[in-house]
Protein backbone atom coordinates (compact mmCIF):
# COMPACT_ATOMS: atom_id res chain seq x y z
CA UNK A 1 0.00 0.00 0.00
CA UNK A 2 1.35 3.12 -1.03
CA UNK A 3 0.79 6.06 1.57
CA UNK A 4 1.42 9.89 0.90
CA UNK A 5 1.97 12.34 3.41
CA UNK A 6 1.28 16.28 2.55
CA UNK A 7 1.98 18.87 4.88
CA UNK A 8 2.27 22.59 5.44
CA UNK A 9 3.58 24.70 8.69
CA UNK A 10 0.91 26.92 9.20
CA UNK A 11 -3.47 27.11 8.92
CA UNK A 12 -3.16 30.23 6.85
CA UNK A 13 -6.16 30.25 3.84
CA UNK A 14 -2.86 31.34 1.50
CA UNK A 15 -1.50 27.61 2.15
CA UNK A 16 -4.27 25.72 0.96
CA UNK A 17 -3.24 26.05 -3.00
CA UNK A 18 0.07 24.57 -1.50
CA UNK A 19 -1.47 21.41 0.80
CA UNK A 20 -3.79 20.82 -2.29
CA UNK A 21 -0.84 20.87 -4.94
CA UNK A 22 0.57 18.25 -2.84
CA UNK A 23 -1.95 16.19 -2.38
CA UNK A 24 -2.66 15.95 -6.00
CA UNK A 25 0.88 14.95 -7.24
CA UNK A 26 0.73 12.29 -4.21
CA UNK A 27 -2.33 11.00 -5.61
CA UNK A 28 -0.96 11.06 -9.11
CA UNK A 29 2.34 9.11 -7.93
CA UNK A 30 0.07 6.47 -7.67
CA UNK A 31 -0.65 6.89 -3.64
CA UNK A 32 -3.51 5.22 -2.26
CA UNK A 33 -4.18 7.09 0.91
CA UNK A 34 -3.14 10.56 1.67
CA UNK A 35 -2.38 12.14 5.07
CA UNK A 36 -2.64 15.90 4.68
CA UNK A 37 -2.07 18.12 7.78
CA UNK A 38 -1.59 21.95 8.57
CA UNK A 39 0.75 22.03 11.12
CA UNK A 40 4.20 23.05 12.26
CA UNK A 41 6.96 20.59 12.83
CA UNK A 42 8.06 22.45 15.57
CA UNK A 43 5.67 23.46 17.71
CA UNK A 44 2.66 20.75 19.32
CA UNK A 45 0.94 17.54 18.17
CA UNK A 46 0.82 16.61 14.80
CA UNK A 47 -1.96 14.11 14.77
CA UNK A 48 -1.22 13.42 10.55
CA UNK A 49 2.48 12.66 11.23
CA UNK A 50 1.41 9.97 14.77
CA UNK A 51 -1.09 8.36 12.18
CA UNK A 52 1.89 7.70 9.73
CA UNK A 53 4.51 6.45 12.26
CA UNK A 54 1.54 4.00 13.56
CA UNK A 55 0.72 2.93 10.11
CA UNK A 56 4.44 2.28 9.40
CA UNK A 57 4.37 0.57 12.69
CA UNK A 58 2.03 -1.53 12.39
CA UNK A 59 3.55 -2.97 8.84
CA UNK A 60 2.01 -3.40 5.24
CA UNK A 61 2.77 0.08 3.74
CA UNK A 62 5.07 -0.44 1.30
CA UNK A 63 6.17 3.02 0.75
CA UNK A 64 5.62 6.46 1.71
CA UNK A 65 5.84 9.30 -0.72
CA UNK A 66 6.00 13.36 -0.13
CA UNK A 67 6.41 15.80 -2.29
CA UNK A 68 10.27 16.57 -0.80
CA UNK A 69 11.74 15.45 2.25
CA UNK A 70 11.39 18.70 3.96
CA UNK A 71 7.27 17.97 4.26
CA UNK A 72 8.46 14.89 6.81
CA UNK A 73 9.06 17.20 9.27
CA UNK A 74 11.90 20.26 9.80
CA UNK A 75 12.49 19.33 14.00
CA UNK A 76 14.96 16.73 13.25
CA UNK A 77 12.40 13.58 13.87
CA UNK A 78 12.32 12.23 10.21
CA UNK A 79 15.75 10.92 10.42
CA UNK A 80 14.36 8.56 12.95
CA UNK A 81 11.44 7.96 11.23
CA UNK A 82 13.83 6.95 8.04
CA UNK A 83 15.09 3.90 10.49
CA UNK A 84 11.71 3.21 11.52
CA UNK A 85 11.01 2.56 7.50
CA UNK A 86 14.06 0.41 7.34
CA UNK A 87 13.50 -1.98 9.93
CA UNK A 88 10.51 -2.53 8.38
CA UNK A 89 10.80 -2.63 4.84
CA UNK A 90 9.26 0.52 3.98
CA UNK A 91 10.73 2.37 1.21
CA UNK A 92 10.22 6.11 1.30
CA UNK A 93 10.40 8.45 -2.06
CA UNK A 94 9.97 12.11 -3.02
CA UNK A 95 8.18 12.84 -6.30
CA UNK A 96 10.69 14.87 -7.01
CA UNK A 97 13.77 14.03 -6.05
CA UNK A 98 13.44 10.26 -5.95
CA UNK A 99 14.19 7.50 -3.31
CA UNK A 100 15.59 8.22 0.95
CA UNK A 101 17.39 5.32 1.95
CA UNK A 102 19.71 4.99 4.85
CA UNK A 103 20.99 1.50 4.68
CA UNK A 104 24.29 2.35 2.57
CA UNK A 105 26.63 4.93 4.25
CA UNK A 106 26.10 7.26 1.44
CA UNK A 107 22.46 6.73 1.82
CA UNK A 108 22.07 7.51 5.31
CA UNK A 109 24.77 10.36 4.66
CA UNK A 110 22.87 12.22 2.11
CA UNK A 111 19.17 12.26 4.23
CA UNK A 112 20.79 13.55 7.48
CA UNK A 113 22.94 15.91 5.81
CA UNK A 114 18.95 16.90 4.03
CA UNK A 115 17.28 16.77 7.63
CA UNK A 116 20.18 19.05 8.94
CA UNK A 117 19.69 21.20 6.09
CA UNK A 118 15.83 21.20 6.64
CA UNK A 119 16.08 22.28 9.98
CA UNK A 120 18.80 24.80 9.78
CA UNK A 121 17.02 26.49 6.84
CA UNK A 122 14.01 26.80 9.32
CA UNK A 123 16.00 28.44 12.28
CA UNK A 124 17.41 30.94 9.64
CA UNK A 125 13.98 31.80 8.54
CA UNK A 126 12.93 31.86 12.55
CA UNK A 127 15.26 34.57 13.14
CA UNK A 128 14.91 36.47 10.59
CA UNK A 129 11.10 36.90 11.72
CA UNK A 130 12.48 37.81 15.16
CA UNK A 131 14.50 40.17 14.37
CA UNK A 132 12.34 41.85 11.96
CA UNK A 133 9.54 42.24 14.48
CA UNK A 134 11.64 43.21 16.89
CA UNK A 135 13.19 46.20 14.67
CA UNK A 136 9.82 47.24 13.46
CA UNK A 137 8.50 47.14 17.78
CA UNK A 138 11.96 49.33 18.01
CA UNK A 139 10.86 51.73 15.11
CA UNK A 140 7.59 52.56 16.84
CA UNK A 141 5.44 49.68 14.05
CA UNK A 142 2.70 47.29 15.80
CA UNK A 143 2.82 43.67 14.43
CA UNK A 144 -0.40 43.09 15.81
CA UNK A 145 -1.89 41.10 12.62
CA UNK A 146 -5.64 41.25 11.90
CA UNK A 147 -7.45 43.97 13.96
CA UNK A 148 -10.85 43.77 15.12
CA UNK A 149 -14.37 45.41 13.83
CA UNK A 150 -14.27 49.28 14.82
CA UNK A 151 -10.28 49.54 14.30
CA UNK A 152 -7.93 49.47 11.60
CA UNK A 153 -4.34 49.32 10.73
CA UNK A 154 -2.28 51.99 8.60
CA UNK A 155 0.47 50.61 8.02
CA UNK A 156 2.45 51.73 10.96
CA UNK A 157 -0.48 51.41 13.60
CA UNK A 158 -3.69 50.59 14.71
CA UNK A 159 -6.42 52.92 14.83
CA UNK A 160 -9.83 53.85 15.09
CA UNK A 161 -11.85 52.65 11.87
CA UNK A 162 -13.90 55.97 11.31
CA UNK A 163 -16.46 54.17 9.26
CA UNK A 164 -16.92 50.96 11.44
CA UNK A 165 -16.09 53.24 15.03
CA UNK A 166 -19.96 54.17 15.97
CA UNK A 167 -21.12 50.92 14.36
CA UNK A 168 -18.64 48.88 16.56
CA UNK A 169 -20.13 50.69 19.78
CA UNK A 170 -23.30 50.14 19.10
CA UNK A 171 -22.59 46.26 18.83
CA UNK A 172 -21.23 46.06 21.94
CA UNK A 173 -24.42 48.04 23.97
CA UNK A 174 -26.70 45.47 22.17
CA UNK A 175 -24.43 42.65 23.12
CA UNK A 176 -24.91 44.20 26.72
CA UNK A 177 -28.41 44.84 26.68
CA UNK A 178 -28.74 41.30 25.93
CA UNK A 179 -26.31 39.77 28.62
CA UNK A 180 -23.75 39.09 26.27
CA UNK A 181 -25.81 36.05 25.01
CA UNK A 182 -24.17 36.08 21.30
CA UNK A 183 -27.03 33.62 19.60
CA UNK A 184 -29.85 36.20 20.98
CA UNK A 185 -27.81 38.88 19.19
CA UNK A 186 -27.02 37.30 15.89
CA UNK A 187 -30.59 36.04 15.57
CA UNK A 188 -32.00 39.71 16.11
CA UNK A 189 -29.60 41.56 14.43
CA UNK A 190 -29.23 39.57 11.28
CA UNK A 191 -25.88 40.58 11.48
CA UNK A 192 -23.27 37.57 9.30
CA UNK A 193 -21.42 36.70 12.41
CA UNK A 194 -20.51 33.37 13.98
CA UNK A 195 -20.97 32.90 18.03
CA UNK A 196 -17.17 31.92 17.82
CA UNK A 197 -16.07 35.47 15.99
CA UNK A 198 -18.54 37.66 18.31
CA UNK A 199 -16.73 35.68 21.36
CA UNK A 200 -13.32 36.67 20.26
CA UNK A 201 -14.36 40.06 19.06
CA UNK A 202 -15.03 40.69 22.44
CA UNK A 203 -12.30 39.10 23.77
CA UNK A 204 -9.94 40.93 21.86
CA UNK A 205 -7.70 43.36 24.14
CA UNK A 206 -7.34 46.36 21.59
CA UNK A 207 -11.13 47.08 22.30
CA UNK A 208 -9.90 48.13 26.20
CA UNK A 209 -6.77 50.31 24.09
CA UNK A 210 -4.33 47.63 24.58
CA UNK A 211 -1.70 46.93 21.79
CA UNK A 212 0.87 44.50 22.21
CA UNK A 213 0.50 44.71 25.77
CA UNK A 214 0.55 48.09 26.49
CA UNK A 215 -2.38 50.38 28.02
CA UNK A 216 -3.45 53.65 26.28
CA UNK A 217 -1.77 52.60 23.22
CA UNK A 218 -4.94 53.15 20.94
CA UNK A 219 -8.59 54.77 21.70
CA UNK A 220 -10.47 52.20 23.43
CA UNK A 221 -14.24 51.37 22.61
CA UNK A 222 -14.68 49.91 25.66
CA UNK A 223 -13.74 51.01 29.53
CA UNK A 224 -12.38 48.42 32.02
CA UNK A 225 -15.75 48.57 33.83
CA UNK A 226 -17.51 47.53 30.56
CA UNK A 227 -15.19 44.34 29.95
CA UNK A 228 -15.03 43.34 33.32
CA UNK A 229 -18.88 43.29 33.96
CA UNK A 230 -18.93 41.49 30.26
CA UNK A 231 -16.66 39.04 31.50
CA UNK A 232 -19.29 38.31 34.47
CA UNK A 233 -21.75 38.10 32.27
CA UNK A 234 -19.90 35.91 29.51
CA UNK A 235 -19.06 33.69 32.78
CA UNK A 236 -22.24 33.15 34.02
CA UNK A 237 -23.72 32.33 30.63
CA UNK A 238 -20.83 29.77 29.79
CA UNK A 239 -22.93 27.03 32.17
CA UNK A 240 -25.70 27.26 29.79
CA UNK A 241 -23.87 26.73 26.81
CA UNK A 242 -25.90 23.54 25.11
CA UNK A 243 -28.84 24.24 26.95
CA UNK A 244 -32.01 26.87 26.14
CA UNK A 245 -29.37 29.81 25.79
CA UNK A 246 -31.77 32.04 24.95
CA UNK A 247 -33.72 31.57 28.20
CA UNK A 248 -31.72 33.67 30.89
CA UNK A 249 -33.34 33.25 34.40
CA UNK A 250 -32.48 35.63 37.34
CA UNK A 251 -29.95 33.75 38.87
CA UNK A 252 -29.39 31.29 36.31
CA UNK A 253 -25.55 30.46 37.07
CA UNK A 254 -25.34 33.00 39.78
CA UNK A 255 -26.07 30.15 42.71
CA UNK A 256 -24.19 27.34 44.08
CA UNK A 257 -24.12 24.24 45.98
CA UNK A 258 -21.87 24.58 48.98
CA UNK A 259 -21.98 20.68 49.02
CA UNK A 260 -20.62 20.09 45.14
CA UNK A 261 -19.48 23.53 44.20
CA UNK A 262 -21.95 23.48 41.07
CA UNK A 263 -24.61 25.64 39.50
CA UNK A 264 -28.15 25.12 40.35
CA UNK A 265 -30.66 24.84 38.13
CA UNK A 266 -33.87 26.43 37.15
CA UNK A 267 -36.86 24.25 37.38
CA UNK A 268 -40.56 24.79 38.18
CA UNK A 269 -42.37 22.53 40.62
CA UNK A 270 -46.15 22.86 41.04
CA UNK A 271 -45.75 26.85 38.89
CA UNK A 272 -43.18 27.50 41.48
CA UNK A 273 -40.21 28.45 40.17
CA UNK A 274 -36.80 26.59 42.33
CA UNK A 275 -33.53 26.01 41.60
CA UNK A 276 -32.19 22.98 42.47
CA UNK A 277 -29.21 20.82 42.78
CA UNK A 278 -28.83 18.36 39.76
CA UNK A 279 -25.07 17.14 40.47
CA UNK A 280 -25.50 13.06 41.18
CA UNK A 281 -22.55 13.00 42.81
CA UNK A 282 -23.93 15.16 45.58
CA UNK A 283 -25.05 14.62 48.77
CA UNK A 284 -28.10 17.01 48.40
CA UNK A 285 -29.16 16.32 44.74
CA UNK A 286 -32.64 16.91 44.23
CA UNK A 287 -32.97 19.75 46.52
CA UNK A 288 -32.93 23.26 46.62
CA UNK A 289 -34.48 26.48 47.28
CA UNK A 290 -37.54 28.59 46.15
CA UNK A 291 -36.04 31.55 43.64
CA UNK A 292 -38.60 33.87 45.82
CA UNK A 293 -36.59 33.84 48.58
CA UNK A 294 -33.12 33.67 47.20
CA UNK A 295 -34.71 37.34 45.43
CA UNK A 296 -35.68 38.11 49.26
CA UNK A 297 -32.58 37.88 50.63
CA UNK A 298 -30.09 39.20 47.50
CA UNK A 299 -32.22 42.17 47.91
CA UNK A 300 -32.27 41.94 51.70
CA UNK A 301 -28.41 42.12 51.59
CA UNK A 302 -28.28 45.20 49.10
CA UNK A 303 -30.41 47.24 50.88
CA UNK A 304 -28.59 46.55 54.43
CA UNK A 305 -25.59 47.75 52.52
CA UNK A 306 -27.15 50.29 50.77
CA UNK A 307 -25.66 53.29 52.41
CA UNK A 308 -22.15 51.81 52.60
CA UNK A 309 -22.27 51.23 48.82
CA UNK A 310 -23.59 54.79 48.23
CA UNK A 311 -20.82 56.19 50.05
CA UNK A 312 -18.35 54.17 48.50
CA UNK A 313 -19.27 56.35 45.51
CA UNK A 314 -16.83 59.09 46.84
CA UNK A 315 -14.25 56.84 47.24
CA UNK A 316 -11.19 57.01 45.37
CA UNK A 317 -10.94 54.77 42.00
CA UNK A 318 -9.56 51.48 43.00
CA UNK A 319 -6.98 50.60 40.43
CA UNK A 320 -7.09 47.24 38.48
CA UNK A 321 -4.43 44.64 39.06
CA UNK A 322 -2.36 45.24 36.02
CA UNK A 323 -1.26 48.50 37.73
CA UNK A 324 0.56 46.42 40.40
CA UNK A 325 2.01 43.94 37.77
CA UNK A 326 3.48 47.60 36.03
CA UNK A 327 4.53 48.74 39.41
CA UNK A 328 6.58 45.49 39.91
CA UNK A 329 8.41 45.87 36.58
CA UNK A 330 9.12 49.00 37.04
CA UNK A 331 10.56 48.68 40.40
CA UNK A 332 12.71 45.33 38.74
CA UNK A 333 13.74 47.32 36.23
CA UNK A 334 14.86 50.40 38.44
CA UNK A 335 16.95 47.71 40.54
CA UNK A 336 18.39 45.98 37.72
CA UNK A 337 19.97 49.77 36.21
CA UNK A 338 21.27 50.73 39.47
CA UNK A 339 23.01 47.27 39.67
CA UNK A 340 24.37 47.98 36.27
CA UNK A 341 22.48 45.72 34.07
CA UNK A 342 22.04 47.48 30.77
CA UNK A 343 18.59 48.40 29.81
CA UNK A 344 16.72 49.15 26.42
CA UNK A 345 16.66 52.57 25.94
CA UNK A 346 13.09 54.34 27.30
CA UNK A 347 12.55 50.69 28.90
CA UNK A 348 11.25 52.59 32.33
CA UNK A 349 9.38 55.28 30.49
CA UNK A 350 7.33 53.43 28.52
CA UNK A 351 6.62 51.15 31.57
CA UNK A 352 5.63 54.24 33.22
CA UNK A 353 3.51 55.51 30.40
CA UNK A 354 1.86 52.22 30.85
CA UNK A 355 1.28 52.38 33.79
CA UNK A 356 0.01 56.63 34.14
CA UNK A 357 -2.51 54.64 31.65
CA UNK A 358 -3.44 51.90 33.56
CA UNK A 359 -4.15 53.80 36.63
CA UNK A 360 -7.24 55.86 34.53
CA UNK A 361 -8.88 52.60 34.59
CA UNK A 362 -11.76 52.01 37.13
CA UNK A 363 -11.86 48.30 38.20
CA UNK A 364 -14.38 49.01 40.89
CA UNK A 365 -18.22 48.22 40.84
CA UNK A 366 -19.58 51.20 39.42
CA UNK A 367 -20.83 52.65 42.96
CA UNK A 368 -21.16 56.39 41.79
CA UNK A 369 -23.78 54.85 38.70
CA UNK A 370 -26.45 53.11 40.97
CA UNK A 371 -26.05 55.63 43.51
CA UNK A 372 -30.14 56.97 43.40
CA UNK A 373 -30.70 53.38 43.49
CA UNK A 374 -28.89 52.78 46.72
CA UNK A 375 -30.33 56.07 48.58
CA UNK A 376 -33.33 54.56 47.28
CA UNK A 377 -33.59 50.91 48.55
CA UNK A 378 -37.33 49.98 47.97
CA UNK A 379 -36.48 50.15 44.22
CA UNK A 380 -34.92 46.70 43.92
CA UNK A 381 -38.01 45.25 45.47
CA UNK A 382 -40.03 46.72 42.03
CA UNK A 383 -37.45 45.95 39.72
CA UNK A 384 -37.90 43.50 37.11
CA UNK A 385 -35.57 39.79 36.73
CA UNK A 386 -33.37 41.58 33.92
CA UNK A 387 -32.81 44.61 35.71
CA UNK A 388 -32.61 42.59 39.32
CA UNK A 389 -29.96 40.88 37.51
CA UNK A 390 -27.77 43.46 36.37
CA UNK A 391 -27.42 44.35 39.76
CA UNK A 392 -26.43 41.38 41.37
CA UNK A 393 -23.72 40.61 38.66
CA UNK A 394 -22.15 44.02 39.25
CA UNK A 395 -22.33 44.25 43.01
CA UNK A 396 -22.59 40.43 44.39
CA UNK A 397 -19.63 38.71 44.52
CA UNK A 398 -21.01 34.67 45.33
CA UNK A 399 -24.41 33.28 46.69
CA UNK A 400 -23.99 29.88 48.09
CA UNK A 401 -26.89 27.72 48.73
CA UNK A 402 -26.42 25.96 52.56
CA UNK A 403 -28.66 23.29 51.89
CA UNK A 404 -31.59 24.54 53.69
CA UNK A 405 -35.07 25.67 52.48
CA UNK A 406 -34.21 28.86 53.00
CA UNK A 407 -29.99 29.20 54.01
CA UNK A 408 -27.91 31.29 52.15
CA UNK A 409 -24.71 32.71 52.15
CA UNK A 410 -24.30 35.74 50.12
CA UNK A 411 -20.92 37.75 49.53
CA UNK A 412 -21.13 41.36 48.21
CA UNK A 413 -17.80 42.76 46.08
Amino acid sequence: MRVGYARTSTAQEEQDTSIDGQVAQLEAAGCEKVIAERRSAFKGVRPGWDELWALVGRGGITEVLVVDQSRLSRSGDDRQFLELCASKGTKVRTVIGGEIETQTDAGFLTASMMSVMNELQSRITAAKVRDGLRRRREAGFYACGKVPFGYRYNGEQVEPNPDHWEAARVMWDQLVDRQMNVAAWIKDTGMPWTPRGVRQWIANPILRGIVREKHGAVEALISWQEWSAAQEMLKVRSVMRGRTAHVTHLFTGLVKCEQCGKSLHNVRERAIPRLKCKSRHCAWYGRGIRVSQVREQVIAELVKAADAMAAMADLPEKEPIEAGVVRDRIAKAKAALAAGVPLQDGAIEMMESELAALLGVNASPRFDEYRELFQDPQTLALATDAELRTVVIEFVDSIIWLGGLESLRITLR
